[in-house]
């Protein structure tokens, strides 16, 4: 149930200001049930989502995108609005059109913000090792860019099309050095509800999200999930039997 919305200013929709996750448990074909706590994601809240390969984490964040009710303040129902979503997803795809096009969808109109972006996730350092730079032509065949590049390529998309709520899986994985640090505190600089999936990040990292969900596989039927919250004071944990 995604609740606590207000109008778009600009727009008849009304923007996302939390999420709650109620009593989902999901299953699929041949596999054990999935039953996720309760949690709730307020507005502006960072949260990263860890655990073993197999507890549900990618399938948590696609519940959110197609499986979650989406209602009001006063408990209606409304209409679900993707458009304020953003999902980077594990292995990003890019189309073969230039960096700079891949960054902004062919919106010309939005090239002016590409240098200030490129810096934001990274990526000015990779784009320099390029002759054309962001005209580069991205080459589907000879991978021309690295599984890191494109990670930054859908980042700084991301930012292009600002979206109230961005769900992230695995979205700095394949990110070498100290990159992923200062993405992710600029990330957390912002305004916007972020669900990140990770694995590995050092306790500088972490402590940098406002909470920590973790899923942990606990038999062959059933998966049990642990909710971790940190905070720059205290840690807490909380544990949820399914």
């Amino acid at each position: 149930m995604i609740a606590g919305v207000e109008k778009d200013k600009n727009s008849s929709a009304e923007l996302i200001s939390q999420i709650e996750v109620e009593n989902l448990a999901l299953k699929y074909d041949h596999s054990p049930e999935i039953a996720y706590p309760n949690f709730t994601i307020n507005e502006g809240e960072k949260v990263l989502l860890t655990g073993d390969s197999g507890t549900g984490k990618s399938t948590l964040l696609k519940a959110i995108l197609g499986e979650i009710i989406y209602k009001n303040d006063v408990g209606d129902q409304i209409t679900r609005d993707l458009k304020q979503i953003g999902y980077l997803a594990q292995d990003p795809k890019l189309f073969p059109g230039t960096i700079a096009d891949n960054i902004v969808m062919l919106h010309h109109e939005l090239y002016a913000k590409i240098p200030q972006l490129l810096n934001k996730v990274q990526l000015e350092a990779d784009v320099m090792r390029f002759p054309a730079g962001v005209e580069t032509v991205v080459d589907l065949d000879q991978d021309n860019l690295s599984g890191g590049q494109r990670q930054k390529v859908i980042l700084a998309r991301e930012e292009v099309f600002y979206n109230n709520f961005v769900l992230m899986d695995e979205a700095t994985g394949a990110i070498d050095s100290k990159a992923p640090k200062k993405i992710i505190e600029y990330l957390v600089s912002t305004d916007k509800n972020i669900v990140l999936i990770a694995h590995n990040f050092d306790e500088r990292i972490t402590g940098l999200f406002d909470r920590e969900i973790q899923l942990t596989g606990r038999s062959s039927l059933t998966l049990s999930c642990f909710y971790f919250l940190f905070s720059k004071f205290h840690s807490k944990i909380i544990s949820f039997h399914v």
